[in-house]
């Protein structure tokens, strides 16, 4: 397990507010948040970032995902029904290369 205060984990948190970031400018530029609710969306990612949780990590990750294929597909739900099952069979494809070599040992 990584030390609290290893570069990894600090670049890691730093990421999730990027992303947040580039999520949230995409969404007031199509529309559907105003520059008001952007700050708050902001707010929101970089205190997930801070709780350092594996849970919201992931929970960041999956909604990251289903944000680029919801707009991958222009909005369009008929459309992202039919995309998201290749996404998430090659999600599940990744996560298992992850397993094989050795992603999930730890680390003395």
């Amino acid at each position: 397990m990584p030390k609290r205060g290893s570069i990894g984990n600090s670049l890691s948190r730093f990421i999730i507010v990027i992303s947040a970031l580039g999520i949230g400018l995409r969404l007031v530029m199509k529309g559907f948040m105003s520059p008001q609710k952007l700050v708050l969306f902001l707010i929101v990612a970089v205190i997930a970032a801070v709780i350092d949780s594996a849970w919201v990590k992931a929970i960041v990750a999956i909604f990251g995902l289903g944000f680029f294929v919801l707009d991958y597909v222009d909005y369009d739900t008929r459309a992202f029904s039919a995309a998201i099952g290749p996404v998430i069979a090659l999600v599940i494809m990744l996560f298992g290369f992850f397993v094989m070599f050795g992603g999930l040992r730890r680390r003395g």
